[in-house]
């Protein structure tokens, strides 16, 4: 087994949802598997959440995952779970670096535990701090897909385009799904895949690692001679030999890489708007990657018959590679582009969006903090105590959802406004009415007798809440 380093481990995680808007929907259930460094697993959790009062959950996602327990009054709290699953990543993290691995996770999965942490008043990075770092096995799977064909079995349907689905994945390889959409089982899946990746394609499994950090992955951009690009967009294979061209000064994150079937020679040629243009368009001169996310990303060398995956000759590809990496003055050019022409997003609209407006002040933290070890019945006295308008809505609604003891009435007149709004009124989450609008026609055509009860307790559940 191809180790990372010792002081290394792993914990993967996965969840199951309400629905699939990483702003309005809810983790009902966290899975995670720690394992060593040589991937045999150590601990596990399973955690589990009642559904909060103001979330409306889409049936389509109940009849996948079928997380019917949530609808229990009896559950532990979305707050409970949230402590819970922070407690246990620490004490699981605290003698060896975490590589938290997630599949489609730096889109979906880590933007909810974020999210999610920022609602309860948790510190809400823990998978890119402290020693950690991150992994979207996706990516992963996109490089064996293109570099490694013929290490694990690639999925793909009757017109040979690849699926990236986790468990085609697992099936195709002869690893059982037969419990998929359960958090703890697809953890399972994952580290299964993973073993096969390590043992089968070292090289890829390494890139990956090595692509776990925003260092990491910066250094395989520009690492020699050049770096590949292997992605899968809408089932079909697509690669590109890159090397780095510029950097962001203030969003680090952001890089710019040259596509090296692109005349380095050209691109020096351009205007500063043409180059622009280049870089806003994603031509085929220069492309933006974020380097504190998973890529599939691997330094040419590492691939197998390097040569048969090239459109133009190696020799030739290192040569550009060398032009752009000495043109100093371009890398200039097109990082002064990449600061001063940032895309500006209109402020969020709702708090659960604004988890990225900003750090807690120093005496935010501190609040938080005594808001965690104070009783409930005497939280309400801290909601004011907040700075940041953010962070005094999330304590109200914590509280009231939690603990109504000595609330105010106008806190609670402010809560069931909420309430109010967010069950009947129309906006980027579900609403009761349309919701069981939805599940009556379901109800009409689905044929599964288990579909047909999990939309019947979902439907007895929603005709309950009173607003």
């Amino acid at each position: 087994m191809t180790q990372l380093n010792s002081d290394t481990c792993y914990i993967f995680t996965d969840t199951e949802t309400t629905g699939l808007d990483i702003n309005f929907s809810q983790i009902i259930q966290v899975g995670s598997l720690l394992t060593d460094e040589d991937l045999v697993v150590e601990k596990e959790h399973n955690l589990f959440s009642k559904l909060l009062p103001w979330i409306v959950p889409s049936p389509e996602a109940f009849l996948i995952h079928k997380k019917i327990e949530c609808l229990d009054e009896e559950s532990p709290s979305h707050y409970e779970m949230m402590l819970k699953l922070r407690e246990d990543w620490l004490n699981w993290s605290l003698e060896k670096n975490p590589i938290f691995i997630t599949y489609n996770g730096h889109r979906f999965d880590e933007e909810l535990f974020r999210r999610q942490f920022y609602w309860c008043l948790l510190p809400p990075y823990i998978t890119n701090t402290g020693g950690a770092s991150r992994l979207d096995l996706m990516y992963t799977f996109q490089i064996i897909a293109n570099f490694f064909p013929n290490s694990l079995v690639i999925p793909k349907n009757d017109e040979n385009e690849i699926s990236l689905k986790l468990t085609d994945w697992a099936e195709a390889n002869n690893i059982s799904s037969l419990n998929a959409h359960d958090a703890v089982a697809d953890c399972y899946l994952m580290v299964n895949l993973s073993r096969l990746v390590a043992e089968r394609a070292p090289e890829a499994w390494n890139a990956s690692l090595r692509g776990s950090s925003k260092d990491g992955n910066l250094r395989l951009i520009q690492s020699e001679p050049f770096a590949m690009i292997g992605e899968v967009i809408r089932k079909k294979k697509f690669t590109y030999p890159v090397t780095f061209c510029g950097q962001n000064q203030k969003m680090q994150n952001e890089v710019a890489v040259a596509d090296l079937y692109f005349d380095p020679d050209a691109l020096n040629e351009l205007s500063d708007p043409e180059l622009l243009e280049q870089i806003s368009n994603a031509g085929t001169g220069i492309r933006k990657v974020r380097i504190n996310k998973s890529l599939p990303l691997i330094n040419s060398l590492e691939i197998p018959s390097i040569h048969d995956t090239l459109d133009i000759p190696f020799e030739q590809l290192e040569e550009r590679a060398i032009k752009i990496r000495n043109n100093t003055q371009l890398q200039t050019r097109i990082s002064e582009l990449l600061t001063n022409n940032q895309i500006q997003y209109p402020p969020p609209k709702f708090v659960e969006q604004a988890v990225y407006t900003g750090f807690p002040s120093g005496e935010d933290e501190l609040w938080m903090e005594r808001f965690h070890s104070t009783p409930w019945e005497e939280r309400h006295k801290l909601i004011e105590g907040f700075e940041d308008s953010r962070y005094r809505e999330l304590a109200e609604r914590l509280v009231c959802a939690n603990s109504v003891e000595g609330i105010s009435d106008h806190s609670l007149q402010k809560y069931n406004s909420f309430l109010t709004q967010r069950l009947s009124d129309k906006g980027p989450w579900l609403n009761i009415d349309r919701t069981l609008t939805k599940i009556g026609e379901m109800l009409e055509t689905e044929e599964d007798q288990e579909n047909k009860e999990v939309l019947q307790k979902l439907q007895k559940k929603l005709k309950k809440i009173t607003f």
